[in-house]
């Protein structure tokens, strides 16, 4: 099933349906023919709330053109065999169409696809909760209802499928089966871990550190204990597997998505105040684990490219960015609410920062901003993908991960909106159930 095949006249409209329901985006959605691999949505988060301004919309960008058309795969497969057109995209996902389903939509990124091994994703993340809900985190000190127990209890309690066990389902498409097992593996450590680092200061997270991720390093460690629970031995099978998968495929993908894990959780906490929003972005590259993303896209595709490639600079520069501006647009009540009520330290968003570096007198007019900085951010996308096709300088697996990036991008504005994460409203209420 091609892309262009779906409602493609429908994908270039900006409004959202007045009213959607189950029924509607299940329809809407996906081809008829592809609804069985369908990822059911119970949640559409509108972070505006329905409020629309006629000086702020989204982009037109000529990157949909390229992608409906396959346009980085074409130069990759040329580069590979001459004047070759690509096969197309990998049979593991389908495209999706959240406009035509009526859904939010907040990016002019319009190219979504959706794994179709969501089912076994979810059953990975639900076995990998349950271990971390036991009592094998117990030793690990923590302030009180802060535990990592508590974190995963709580992730079980609210369903982890309409929360963020949606991210590697939209935003790493072609990976395999075997490898979207262990991409929804890696999700469950980043996320449970990532929301205990957010509840307490550096000191007390060197217990996570020492009991869990010290197992995780790409080198082996004589310090490292034969494991003693179902939960070490889960961590260390999962990490012999993907090392395996390397050395089976001659390249280190799953490596640098492992050192990419492990850098981010050694990240710092965030300074005191931000100069300018290149700060703020900078340090927030490290905080959202954007090279861990890039990191997890490169497994997914088993690729040999070098995510720090010099030619592709700018370019996941700006990708960097996008990710990071879109999932704050998305968290922003949820985190405002978290840190006001204590129960996160930090407070590390960009709609807070641009109200700040711009002395905006509300969130609301600082929302508004940040919605324009993410449509510029897209506009230079553009612009700097049609110089990389200009200058075709970039090798054949940079073209493929320029592809992949781009669906990475778009599968993170969808998860944003289609979770209960950041929307803890009963949304179902707006649906009708089939």
């Amino acid at each position: 099933m091609q892309q262009a095949e779906i409602n493609e006249q429908n994908i270039k409209q900006s409004n959202m349906k007045d009213k959607i329901d189950i029924i509607s985006v299940r329809d809407g959605l996906t081809s008829v023919s592809d609804q069985e691999h369908q990822f059911p949505i119970h949640y559409a988060y509108d972070y505006r709330h329905g409020i629309k301004h006629n000086y702020l919309k989204a982009p037109q960008l000529q990157l949909y053109e390229h992608i409906r058309r396959q346009t980085f795969l074409d130069l990759a497969a040329r580069k590979e065999s001459s004047g070759k057109k690509a096969a197309g995209r990998s049979d593991n996902g389908i495209y999706i169409d959240p406009v035509a389903a009526g859904l939010p939509w907040t990016s002019g990124i319009l190219a979504c696809r959706q794994s179709k091994h969501w089912r076994l994703s979810l059953d990975t993340v639900n076995l990998f909760l349950q271990e971390l809900s036991g009592g094998d985190c117990a030793q690990i000190a923590s302030r009180p209802g802060g535990s990592i127990t508590r974190i995963a209890q709580e992730e079980i309690l609210s369903n982890a499928a309409n929360g963020w066990a949606r991210f590697p389902i939209y935003l790493y498409p072609e990976a395999d089966e075997q490898r979207a097992r262990l991409l929804a593996v890696v999700n469950v450590f980043v996320f449970v871990f990532d929301d205990f680092w957010e509840m307490h200061d550096i000191s007390t997270f060197t217990g996570v550190q020492k009991v869990f991720i010290s197992r995780m390093q790409p080198e082996s460690n004589s310090n490292i204990h034969h494991p003693e629970t179902t939960l070490e031995s889960l961590i260390d099978e999962t990490i012999a597997e993907i090392f395996e998968l390397d050395r089976k495929n001659g390249n280190d993908a799953g490596r640098v998505m492992i050192e990419e894990m492990i850098r981010f959780f050694n990240r710092p906490g965030p300074p005191e105040k931000y100069n300018s929003m290149d700060d703020y972005l900078l340090y927030r590259h490290q905080d959202a684990g954007i090279s861990y993303v890039l990191g997890t896209v490169k497994f997914s595709l088993n690729s040999s490219v070098d995510i720090n490639s010099p030619q592709l600079a700018r370019y996941l520069r700006l990708v960097y960015h996008h990710v990071c501006i879109a999932n704050d647009l998305g968290s922003w009540e949820k985190e405002k609410k978290a840190y006001d009520t204590g129960a996160a330290i930090y407070l590390i968003n960009a709609v807070d920062v641009v109200r700040q570096q711009l002395n905006l007198s509300s969130f609301d007019a600082a929302m508004d901003m940040t919605r324009g900085l993410l449509f510029q951010v897209e506009c230079e996308i553009d612009e700097e993908l049609e110089r990389l096709m200009r200058e075709d300088t970039l090798s054949a697996d940079e073209w493929r991960f320029v592809d992949a990036t781009i669906h990475t991008m778009a599968g993170n504005v969808l998860s944003c909106i289609t979770m209960s994460r950041f929307n803890q409203i009963a949304m179902e209420a707006q649906f009708r159930e089939s």
